[in-house]
């Protein structure tokens, strides 16, 4: 029998607020099942003081509060919000454990190298004992956060399996064994960048979402003018008449969007850019010497790769 709802738990930064929105409805349309879907951030767990271990993401730590809040029973689902579902959730919350307490979709030669594949994952929360007050003060200890990050120092041997159906973490493709198709790089991502070769699906779940009113113009625009999505979104939704009706090319967009004067992600960059900092500072700290010659190695290779960025942005040159 088929465990009801199915919860589901996003990661998501508060400037990804529209993406959120779409990856719900292709979620919820997709399927007959009742779903419930909660967004989860890192004030969700205890703060982190060493530079070394700030998250990598707002959301990075939260998919360890889950079984938690799922009041550790049931199942439970964690997605990053950066994503869309073509199929039915059920065949995803209905993959048996067989004594398994993660699940993640199997590594396939496209995928391989990148790590588990831990940005959807399903959870056995009566299994899991996780706790953010245990779990961070351990690092630096018993693990780093790329170790963190893949899981395998929360669970016992065998506990992670990659047995979720094929499909259900598709990275930046779309085949026919899609499911689930995840817009991994932030600065191409479809609401911030026009020329994804596959932002048209995207778009279109869009376009779909105003003409059943489950998406106003309001807050698209409202969005836009927080910066936390591309002002050419407007005229390539119509809800703007800047190209006089016709449709604009991605080449016309990114035209619109520099005009504008729009930073992709601006907030996002910043924040992961004071992370670096803070993280590089540390380590200057701890080994003036060897810092020093790092730098000298990666300045040097930095403005032989990008001279004219190198010249004009300083946040290139390490």
């Amino acid at each position: 029998m088929t465990e009801l709802p199915v919860r589901i738990y996003v990661g998501a930064h508060q400037s990804e607020a529209l993406a959120l929105k779409v990856l719900e409805h292709s979620i919820k349309r997709h399927t007959t099942l009742p779903v419930e879907i909660q967004t989860i951030d890192n004030s969700l767990a205890p703060p982190v003081k060493d530079p070394r271990f700030l998250p990598y993401t707002n959301f990075s730590y939260g998919r360890f509060a889950i079984p938690k809040l799922a009041g550790y029973q049931g199942r439970a689902v964690y997605m990053d919000s950066d994503m869309i579902v073509f199929r039915d959730i059920e065949e995803l919350w209905n993959t048996p454990f067989d004594g398994a307490k993660v699940l993640v979709e199997k590594i396939t030669p496209e995928t391989r190298g990148k790590g588990r594949l831990t940005a959807v994952m399903l959870l056995n929360c009566a299994e899991l004992d996780w706790d953010l007050e245990k779990i961070v003060p351990r690092l630096g200890v018993d693990f780093d956060m790329n170790e963190l990050m893949s899981v395998y120092p929360l669970v016992g041997e065998g506990e992670l399996q990659d047995k979720l159906p094929l499909g259900w973490n598709s990275l930046d493709e779309c085949t026919e064994h899609t499911r689930l198709l995840h817009y991994t790089k932030i600065k191409t991502q479809p609401w911030v960048y026009p020329a994804h070769e596959l932002g048209y699906l995207w778009i279109d779940e869009v376009k779909m979402m105003l003409d059943n009113g489950t998406l106003t113009p309001e807050f698209v625009r409202e969005e836009v003018e927080k910066g936390h999505v591309r002002p050419s979104l407007l005229p390539e939704l119509g809800l703007s008449d800047d190209f006089g009706g016709r449709t604009p090319t991605p080449r016309e967009l990114l035209k619109f969007d520099k005009r504008a004067g729009y930073v992709i992600h601006e907030k996002l960059i910043g924040w992961m850019h004071e992370r670096k900092m803070a993280n590089l500072a540390l380590q200057e700290k701890a080994d003036p010497e060897g810092f020093a010659r790092w730098k000298r190695r990666t300045l040097l290779r930095n403005f032989l790769r990008h001279p004219v960025k190198f010249i004009r942005d300083p946040k290139k040159r390490l």
